[in-house]
């Protein structure tokens, strides 16, 4: 008998090995099915937060978009009609819920601060603060302004978007100034009007202007109007740019460029190693739109006070420099904020490595370098509208500043001389433009038009003095009657324009079409237009209210206004007025850049470099039209010094002077300039302006010295008042007599 046992392998699988197989088969693909789902489920959630945002932005568009304060009759949608509102609508086959909670702010002079109560005697607020809540059915999700955050329950989420509700929440404030365009425009096409094309009102002249861009469309610039924010008296200016089309049927909207410039105190903060955490390269100019840049790190900033504009998060934190990401662009001005810093503007290593170099103002008014994180230091930035929110862009760059008399723009004909002026010139400006121009900028009257190189001189009719193509260069007093006039000023800005921008303009002008020359960041989808003017990044804008006003000799014959700054250009500049018999040169200026909308003190050292000027003669004439003559040169001796301040609640271009005695005393954009005959018995200056209420407030001299006559340090009225002879010459000549108001005594 054989008992031995076959020990040979068994081959195959036996039935529990098949069902175990099939189990973990089956578990695999249950999981890949879960995972499929749930990405799904997440790809549908981000859609549905997206229409929900996109439904919260023209919400508030729409309301932005009123064309009056008040009106009694519902024609018009006018700002007092923006009130809390609930809409359903359905989008995709979803429910959504828009939700508006509008909250009216007032500004009481009395106690210096936002309320939501109207102070005695005010019906309209200042600005409105508008909440839009969009919820739907969804995950227990909330978004607010564009940053998802988890909450994990619904019970959690129904004190914000309600019971079993997911929403997201954005807050945006709406100011009370009235724009004829306040509202999204819809894109148009070259062949034709879109559908849905809003009609536009082209505004009136002379404060705005319509410039040619030829095929019947036409661009132009509101008035900036400043908002002077009063807890460190900063300032945030905004304005749009309007391009238009003009047919048969009216004037359309094509594109609607929204702007805006702020001055901020910041915090400074070292790179974190993680470009989301950090900073966003500049918003740039693509030929039909701005686009956002992209995170890297870098050296960025942080708000550092909530009584300044709400614009200052984003300016403090994007407007540095530094760093590297593989999506820079090659051209490395493109990655710049002011691609015409000097070298030595830059950090050249350390933490701060590339950024531009930032400053404070110290106690005794000095800018010293933020060299260190968490260092406090003043910024000044330019904002873009895009895709309803405001992102920091490349600085503003003026390439021309000119003055008028108060009747020039008037007539139409004034109007077609001053258009092609701009048009002309800017596109000889683009034309000029070469590798590394921001080395070498380009004189804007290259290409010779007209009014750079033949203007009329004083002499015969003011009405008949310009020859075809001129600008005045003089004007009158009086004028049609009136014993003073308001002179204006108007400047031209072009963008830095890119090496991808260039390379699509040089090959439009040798006739290639927009789908064959748009190249890099330059895609003309949205405007397919050939016209050079149409999609260059240029804008002429008026400054009479930004801009400072001075005149040669000071005060007389003509002396023209100069006063601080105040909310929706309340202030008076540019305003002259007859003196005396004779002829004046009349100067105004302003910063060549951001500064120059803000109004605001040098927030580094490069200030008086980037500061243009331009004269106009004004002269004093008698009833006869005599008296006049070409201004003297000033042969008296001049003393001139800078302005600074430390205090909260006191801003350094809202400080006023004048001359007592014989003294002859002007603003100057950075401090004062005083004119002093020899023979003049105790000439003075008084400065004043710089008090508050139950504050004691003090001037005091930085540089050379002044005798001091008089002074008040406690209250609204703190004022100082300095010699400008002494008692044994020498007497005090020339700049240095630099004044820095404080709240500590001078030592």
């Amino acid at each position: 008998m054989n008992n031995s046992i076959n020990t040979r392998r068994q081959k195959g699988y036996n039935i529990l090995e098949v069902l175990m197989g099939i189990a973990i088969f089956a578990i695999g693909m249950l999981a890949l099915a879960s995972l499929q789902g749930s990405l799904t489920r997440s790809a549908a959630d981000a859609n549905v937060r997206t229409v929900a945002i996109n439904l919260a932005e023209s919400l508030i568009e729409t309301r932005r978009g009123f064309a009056r304060l008040t009106d009694a009759t519902g024609t018009f949608a006018a700002y007092d009609d923006i009130a809390s509102e609930t809409i359903n609508i359905t989008r995709g086959g979803i429910p959504f819920t828009v939700a508006s909670t509008v909250t009216d702010y007032y500004y009481n002079v009395a106690s210096d601060t936002f309320t939501t109560t109207a102070p005695a005697g005010v019906t309209i607020s200042d600005f409105k603060l508008m909440s839009v809540r969009v919820s739907w059915d969804g995950v227990a999700q909330r978004t607010i302004e564009g940053a998802v955050e988890d909450i994990g329950t619904f019970s959690a989420l129904s004190n914000i978007c309600g019971t079993g509700k997911a929403c997201i929440v954005i807050n945006e404030t709406i100011s009370s100034v009235t724009t004829a365009a306040a509202s999204k425009a819809v894109t148009q096409t070259t062949n034709g009007l879109d559908p849905f094309a809003i009609t536009y009102t082209p505004g009136l002249r002379p404060d705005i202007v319509s410039l040619n861009l030829g095929n019947n469309k036409f661009k132009e610039s509101l008035t900036p109007e400043p908002d002077v924010i009063r807890r460190d008296e900063l300032v945030d200016t905004r304005f749009d740019v309007i391009t238009y089309s003009q047919t048969g049927d009216g004037n359309f909207f094509v594109r609607r460029e929204e702007f805006a410039a702020v001055s901020c105190e910041c915090t400074l903060k070292a790179p974190t190693g993680t470009p989301e955490d950090s900073g966003i390269r500049p918003t740039i100019w693509a030929g039909d739109e701005y686009v956002e840049g992209h995170f890297v790190n870098k050296p960025f900033g942080e708000s550092a006070n909530n009584q300044q504009s709400q614009l200052c998060d984003s300016c403090c934190r994007d407007h540095h420099d530094g760093g590297s990401s593989a999506e820079d662009h090659s051209d490395t001005a493109v990655n710049k904020y002011n691609p015409w810093r000097a070298s030595g503007d830059y950090f050249s290593s350390g933490t701060f490595d590339g950024d531009h170099k930032h400053y404070n103002i110290t106690n005794q008014g000095n800018l010293v370098l933020a060299n260190t994180a968490n260092s406090t230091y003043v910024e000044a930035c330019r904002l873009v509208r895009k895709d309803g929110f405001f992102k920091v862009a490349q600085d503003f760059r003026q390439e021309d500043l000119h003055t008028f008399p108060e009747d020039f723009l008037d007539d139409e004909s004034e109007v077609t001389t001053y258009s092609n002026y701009v048009t002309t010139a800017a596109n000889a400006f683009e034309n000029a433009t070469h590798f590394n121009y921001e080395d070498d900028i380009p004189a804007i009257c290259i290409g010779g038009p007209t009014p750079c190189v033949a203007q009329p001189t004083y002499g015969g009719s003011y009405d008949t003095a310009l020859g075809a193509g001129e600008f005045p260069v003089w004007t009158q007093l009086p004028l049609d009657g009136e014993s003073e006039q308001q002179l204006r000023s108007r400047g031209v800005y072009i963008d830095y324009l890119s090496s991808d921008f260039r390379t699509v303009v040089d090959c439009l002008r040798a006739g290639g079409d927009a789908d064959s020359c748009q190249t890099g960041d330059v895609i003309l989808d949205l405007n397919t237009s050939t016209n050079i003017l149409e999609i260059m990044p240029f804008f002429d804008v008026q400054l009479t209210f930004l801009n400072r006003w001075t005149e040669t000799p000071n005060n007389t014959p003509v002396d023209t206004t100069n006063e601080g700054l105040e909310d929706d250009n309340a202030h008076s500049r540019g305003v002259a007025s007859k003196d005396a018999l004779g002829g004046s040169t009349v100067e105004a200026s302003g910063h060549k850049g951001n500064l120059g909308f803000t109004d605001t003190e040098p927030v580094d050292l490069t200030y008086a470099s980037f500061v243009r000027t331009d004269t106009i003669e004004v002269q004093a004439l008698d009833s006869g039209g005599g008296g006049g003559g070409t201004p003297p040169p000033s042969t008296h001796p001049v003393v001139s010094g800078n302005f600074s301040e430390t205090i909260n609640g006191v801003r350094v271009t809202d400080i006023e002077i004048d001359g007592q005695n014989g003294a002859l005393c002007d603003r100057t954009t950075t401090g004062f300039e005083c004119e002093v005959p020899v023979g003049a018995t105790n000439p003075r200056i008084r400065i004043f302006g710089y008090g508050k209420a139950n504050a004691d407030h003090y001037a005091c001299l930085t540089g050379n010295t002044l005798a001091q006559n008089s002074e008040v340090t406690n209250g609204v009225n703190a004022q100082v008042i300095y010699e400008l002879h002494n008692t044994i010459p020498p007497n005090p000549v020339g700049g240095g007599y630099n004044v820095n108001f404080q709240t500590t005594p001078c030592s």
